[in-house]
């Protein structure tokens, strides 16, 4: 078996050599540059070993590594420490992320920033905005405050009677995250129903 298999690079270039021959032959008017490509063909589809591989691993090993560290960036793990370190206190699962030390907020998709830090305006001392992760369950443009007998345009409820809406950024709330006009635009179109709200001290 050993011997079969040693003879098949010389039975693939004779072959090969063969099939030029009468390639050469068939088609008189052909090129000899025609007819070696021919030949070259004929030795890889015979004995795709005799290829050179080493420029192709070199390429197939770069392209793994790539995929690799692009895997090592996109870890839940690795993007929270990114997140962390550009100032960013919340997960990367999260899609609104709030810091209330800071009083600023972020929106994001895929563990990236995509909106913000921008203002806000958290409850006061006697009603405190809870910390922890919550979902958002309900979306209403014309929002309106039957307690407190306000408006608030643009309310995202992300717990019990708290939401995120427009209203003055330097007033204190009773418990919801108070934005500007345009950021509490921006926050209604860009969060959906069970989107992740996570509030940090």
């Amino acid at each position: 078996m050993s011997a079969i298999r040693r003879s098949l690079p010389a039975l693939a270039v004779s072959s090969a050599l063969a099939v030029a021959a009468v390639t050469a032959a068939l088609a008189p008017h052909a090129s000899a540059a025609t007819s070696s490509v021919a030949g070259i063909r004929a030795v890889a589809d015979v004995h795709p070993l005799l290829t050179v591989r080493k420029p192709v691993e070199r390429t197939v090993a770069t392209q793994r590594l790539k995929v690799v560290a692009a895997v090592l960036r996109s870890t839940p793990v690795t993007q929270a420490a990114a997140l962390r370190r550009s100032g960013v206190p919340c997960d990367a699962r999260a899609a609104a992320c709030v810091s209330l030390s800071r009083q600023e907020a972020w929106l994001m998709r895929g563990g990236r920033v995509v909106y913000g830090p921008v203002a806000v305006a958290t409850g006061r001392a006697s009603l405190p905005t809870p910390t922890g992760n919550f979902r958002v369950f309900y979306k209403v443009v014309d929002g309106w405050s039957n307690t407190y007998d306000a408006p608030m345009p643009y309310s995202i409820y992300f717990y019990e009677g708290d939401a995120f809406h427009e209203d003055p950024v330097d007033v204190r709330s009773h418990g919801c995250i108070h934005l500007s006009w345009a950021s509490a635009e921006y926050f209604y179109r860009f969060l959906h129903y069970g989107d992740l709200v996570e509030i940090r001290e």
